[in-house]
């Protein structure tokens, strides 16, 4: 494939409030295949209950490297699936 390249990477965060016990919350850190740094550029955050769901996700994306198209399809399932609102 040509073009950009992101590297995925998932990192889980602690949920101390006890009011979302059972919930998990994080970020997938996108870096960009031409980053100076080697930091992310972007965040794609996460907090869902739907731990089974989520953890499948991880293992089908944490540590690859993507096109803009499947980052796009990795943005829209966790913004749909698994960032719960709770507000």
């Amino acid at each position: 494939m040509s073009g950009k390249r992101y590297f995925l990477s998932f990192v889980e965060e602690a949920v101390m409030n006890p009011q979302f016990a059972g919930y998990i919350g994080g970020r997938v850190e996108v870096i960009p295949d031409d980053s100076a740094t080697g930091y992310s550029s972007e965040e794609i955050r996460f907090f869902t209950k739907d731990t089974d769901g989520f953890y499948a996700l991880r293992e089908k994306w944490d540590f690859i490297e993507v096109n803009e198209k499947s980052l796009d399809e990795l943005r829209r399932t966790i913004g749909e699936k698994y960032f719960d609102r709770v507000n």
